[in-house]
């Protein structure tokens, strides 16, 4: 009796046992935002990319005194990118006109055409940043339980946002033509669809679209046919589960959450996650992207990707790692910062010749 309760200590000292974690079997199980999911896949069906600027993903409305008495709400990028989305439900036609649309900060709330030499179409909606000042009054309003008088005659600060109309943002698109065929942007689409199940949408940047093989074969294109591929094989029970903790748990998640593609010499894939510290964050009040990731490589003519099937292994690992019983968890379960400092695993990548 002695030696089996030593052991049973042991175990729980060391994090011998694990709590029973219930995977999705199925994409209903991840998210179930039906709105979302719709205009998310009618995006991928047209190739829609999203780049949403590094500075846009940290914005938030916030009503603020000092650091113990403000507001802050959710981060914004999310929300208006499905206010806009929302519109090609109205009219699906408006998804042939553009290549990628981004949100950014601006000089002027505007939306703006921009087309590459190669003519790619991005729709830019651009919005501007407001901060008002005042004085603590009377009749205000705190953003915090407390006393006006605690407070009377200190500075107020209200951070706000302009953002073009939905009837500027449709306007635009009407006046425009029919999108050219740019082969950096001619890939399958089912990768992309298979996030839109999820609620997820491919972290785009401008310059991946450019990478070219020695041969001249675009890298993103190749690579998207890959996962694309990838996401017809059995479901990836482990990279669903963590979509859906991301979704649930994540301040930056909660309307519509990224899939990151990094380029790196040493192979990696996992759960990264954004972060500027938690001192900057205690002071702005923003909060750290959180995203699953996979990574890939171009040398002598060979793209050498982690495939989605190795993403869900590693994945697997860091789940156990997670739900067992131990007293110190890997990262962080904190909604501001969800999963710090992140989770990586290297992993032998899969190599196809750039074709």
């Amino acid at each position: 009796m002695r030696v089996l309760f030593s052991i049973s200590i042991l175990c729980l000292f060391a994090g011998c046992f694990s709590s029973q974690v219930r995977l999705p079997s199925s994409v209903n199980q991840v998210y179930q935002n039906s709105e979302i999911q719709q205009v998310l896949g009618m995006a991928a069906q047209n190739n829609i990319l999203f780049h949403i600027s590094d500075v846009t993903i940290r914005e938030v409305e916030k009503t603020e005194i000092d650091q113990k008495c403000r507001e802050i709400d959710e981060p914004l990028w999310a929300e208006k990118l499905s206010v806009y989305l929302s519109e090609f439900r109205k009219r699906p036609e408006l998804l042939t006109r553009f290549h990628i649309l981004e949100i950014k900060r601006g000089d002027t709330s505007q939306v703006q055409i921009q087309k590459d030499l190669d003519g790619a179409v991005t729709v830019s909606i651009q919005f501007v940043k407001i901060e008002s000042r005042g004085k603590v009054q009377l009749e205000s309003k705190l953003p915090c339980k407390g006393s006006i008088a605690e407070y009377l005659g200190r500075e107020i600060v209200k951070t706000d946002f302009d953002f073009p109309t939905i009837e500027q943002f449709t306007a635009i698109l009407q006046k425009q033509p029919e999108r050219a065929l740019v082969p950096r942007f001619q890939f399958s689409n089912e990768f992309l669809s298979y996030l839109a199940e999820r609620g997820v949408i491919f972290k785009f940047t401008h310059e991946m679209s450019f990478e070219k093989t020695t041969k001249g074969h675009y890298v993103l294109a190749d690579i998207m046919n890959q996962l694309s591929e990838d996401s017809k094989q059995p479901f990836h029970k482990h990279l669903n589960y963590w979509f859906k903790q991301i979704s649930e748990k994540s301040t930056q998640a909660q309307v519509i959450q990224m899939f990151g593609l990094i380029s790196e010499k040493d192979l990696k894939s996992g759960i990264k996650v954004e972060s500027e510290g938690d001192h900057k964050i205690r002071l702005m009040g923003e909060s750290d992207l959180t995203y699953v990731y996979t990574s890939y490589s171009v040398e002598n003519e060979q793209i050498k990707l982690v495939s989605l099937k190795q993403l869900d292994d590693c994945l697997q690992t860091f789940t156990t790692d997670m739900t067992g019983v131990s007293f110190r968890k890997p990262a962080s379960t904190d909604k501001e910062s969800f999963l710090r400092p992140g989770y990586s695993c290297s992993l032998a990548p899969r190599v196809e010749a750039a074709k």
